[in-house]
């Protein structure tokens, strides 16, 4: 995931850095617990070191590292986790620039706005914190947003009338029909 700015990458990206490297790894069953675990500590393992090894192309910080208190990758309560990491990038050509990994993950980057479109491609959603009417209608006429929030809407929140929903469920789920005795398998 990606956040674009126009302007003010540094200031954001510290802001955003300090609000997520207060997140912690907590037990499962903690009731503020908000990372998952990773099941296979290689695959855990593996995203650090890729994102280490990009680290070091020249125009990205890991701005959490800042403030974290210990490694990204840790071991801790019988699981391995990856704390939240926030890079920010000079350029949209760095490799961490839009690279989407399994565990909370973001890079800020500046761009002119107006070479924003150009740059992002296709991708599922866009969230637009903007009230630029001229902007605005660039946003809703471009094909490669599946999903536009105007203002500050979660990413995650679903709205089933909305056609996005309906293929995203489509797309992640297959629809089959079972028969039979289902109380055997319980």
């Amino acid at each position: 995931s990606a956040v674009l700015v126009p302007s003010g990458r540094e200031d954001l990206a510290d802001a955003l850095a300090r609000e997520l490297a207060k997140i912690e790894p907590l037990p499962r069953d903690h009731e503020d617990a908000l990372l998952c675990g990773f099941s296979n500590t290689q695959w855990a393992g593996s995203i650090n070191d890729l994102i280490d090894e990009h680290l070091k192309v020249e125009g990205a910080e890991d701005v959490t590292a800042r403030y974290r208190t210990g490694p990204r990758l840790v071991e801790m309560h019988g699981q391995t986790y990856l704390r939240p990491t926030l890079i920010s990038c000079a350029d949209h050509d760095h490799p961490l620039a839009n690279t989407e990994f399994m565990f909370p993950f973001a890079s800020v980057v500046e761009i002119p706005q107006e070479r924003m479109l150009g740059e992002i491609g296709e991708t599922l959603v866009v969230s637009a914190w903007t009230e630029d009417p001229a902007w605005i209608r660039e946003l809703m006429n471009s094909p490669d947003i599946e999903r536009l929030n105007l203002g500050p809407f979660p990413t995650n929140r679903v709205q089933w009338e909305q056609p996005h929903e309906g293929n995203l469920f489509e797309f992640l789920y297959r629809r089959r029909a079972i028969q039979g005795n289902l109380a055997a398998i319980s």
